[in-house]
Order: structure tokens, then C-alpha cells, then sequence
């Protein structure tokens, strides 16, 4: 039985993950595109096995939406049972597995193994082993489909014009919609291929001091506590990421989700 603390710690990770919107988060139309394959795959048969990378609770709703037991590869217990509490319907049969996506090993291959943004969390020098494992626990006919933050060129994101772009004509959609790409690529180091959250803080910061972010926007970027994340992300060139997968697996296709922001988001999709 958990310890009090140990709910407590739980609901609070719950409630800060809840305020990260698309997106950072599967949006409804990228939701719809996990369907649309998913009910392609049960015409075929009709318990596929399924896998999450990850807790995302808006994958593991899916699969209990159609009672598919699945399993879940989270490399911490934590993250799973506070991102189960964000899922509209209860959870049906999950297997969690605590483990890194790299190196984990099934006796089970998988119809359709979903993923977001982990491609993203992966240093590059480990995107080989990474796809080809993914590869490995993937069925004969299976499909593994992954969002990925992607840039298409080497420019830097201007945050600053961004923000403005926010002000005038987006300031009715969630921030997030507006400034990811742009403070992510802002804090981009290219020799190391990665950024830190704490470097985003800073800009999001400096750009309040410049009177080109108000405060409420800040206070919300603040609420996600940003310089407490320690993890650090990969931006692929996206005709990198794609040659990756086609030497280390099948590349099937490459859908997006049809939102505004969806070209720096496509859900990259590939076989064994």
C-alpha cells in the first residue's frame, strides 16, 4: 500500500503534467491518427498486443477505450501511477514494465507499439539501438508509430518574434501551441545536439525582462518548473531521423496530426 506521501508525491506529479497542453501532449488530431491505424490493425485481428513507450495517458485511454490489455515500458513507477490518474477511463489490464526503451526485452511481439516524443528524450549516439530494438519486439505485420519533435534546418528559433506572434493572433490557444518550437530550438546547443530545460527558463525569463512576455504567460511557464527538469532532448533534422529508421528498420510512412503545428510534429511510423 502506498504511503501518504508517496499519493501525495503522486497526484502533484499528476497535477503539473496536466498543465503541459499540445503540443507537448498527444493532440486530438494526432489522437485521431492512432486510431484511424489502430481500428485498421482489429479489422485484422482482434486482440492485437499493444505497447505504450511511456505512461502518456492519453495512449494507455485508447487501448482501455477499445479493452486492449497493453503494456506499459516506463522507466519509472512514479511516472506511471501519477499519469494513470490523468486518464478519462479506467485502466484496463496494463502490464507496467520498468525499463529502459533501449535495452528492454519481451517474449511478446507487438501489433502496435505507441510512442511520444521518445525518440526526443534519446541521446543520438543511441538511436540505432533504440529503433533497433523497437524493431525486435515488433510483430511480423506490426507497426510502431512515434510523434517526434523534428526541425527541417539548423535556424535557431526567435522566441521573441514568437511571442509577439502569440499576442496578436494566437493569445485564445493555449502558449504552448506558439512558443514550443521556438524555445526549444532557442536553447538548442548543435555541437552537443541537445538542450536543457534550465536554458529555456532562461530565455522565457530574459524575454520577460525585455517586456516581450507578460506575466501571466511566465507565471505559466514557471508552474511546469522547467529549470527543475533535468532531462535532455535531442531536436533530429528530420531527413537524419528518416534515414535512421530506414537503416535500422522499414519505414511505413509519416503522418501529421492536421493542427497548425503539426508540421514540427510528425508521427513517424515504421515495421520490422
Amino acid at each position: 500500500m502506498k504511503s501518504t506521501q508517496q499519493k501525495t508525491w503522486t497526484e502533484s506529479l499528476a497535477k503539473s503534467w496536466a498543465r503541459w497542453t499540445p503540443p507537448d501532449r498527444p493532440s486530438p488530431g494526432e489522437l485521431r491518427v492512432y486510431e484511424d491505424e489502430l481500428q485498421r490493425i482489429l479489422e485484422k485481428k482482434k486482440k492485437p498486443n499493444v505497447m505504450a513507450l511511456g505512461s502518456t495517458s492519453e495512449f494507455r485511454d485508447l487501448y482501455a477505450k477499445y479493452k486492449l490489455p497493453c503494456t506499459v515500458v516506463e522507466y519509472r513507477q512514479e511516472n506511471y501511477d501519477a499519469l494513470g490518474l490523468l486518464m478519462p477511463r479506467k485502466k484496463y489490464k496494463e502490464t507496467l514494465l520498468v525499463a529502459d526503451w533501449r535495452t528492454c526485452q519481451t517474449k511478446q511481439k507487438y501489433d502496435l507499439i505507441l510512442g511520444d516524443y521518445c525518440i526526443n528524450v534519446i541521446p543520438k549516439k543511441d538511436q540505432a539501438v533504440f529503433i533497433g530494438n523497437l524493431s525486435r519486439m515488433l510483430s511480423p505485420s506490426g507497426m510502431c508509430m512515434i510523434k517526434t519533435f523534428v526541425r527541417y534546418n539548423n535556424e535557431r528559433g526567435d522566441l521573441q518574434k514568437s511571442a509577439q506572434f502569440f499576442y496578436k493572433k494566437m493569445k485564445h490557444r493555449p502558449v504552448l501551441e506558439t512558443l514550443m518550437a521556438p524555445m526549444f530550438k532557442s536553447a538548442y546547443d548543435y555541437s552537443k545536439e541537445e538542450f536543457a530545460f534550465p536554458d529555456v527558463w532562461r530565455n522565457l525569463q530574459a524575454l520577460y525582462r525585455k517586456k516581450k512576455l507578460k506575466k501571466r504567460e511566465l507565471d505559466y511557464f514557471a508552474s511546469l518548473g522547467l529549470d527543475q527538469i533535468s532531462l535532455k532532448v535531442y531536436i533530429p533534422l528530420f531527413q537524419d531521423i528518416i534515414k535512421m529508421i530506414e537503416a535500422h528498420a522499414t519505414l511505413y510512412g509519416v503522418r501529421f496530426g492536421g493542427e497548425w503545428f503539426s508540421v514540427d510534429v510528425p508521427i513517424i511510423m515504421f515495421k520490422k
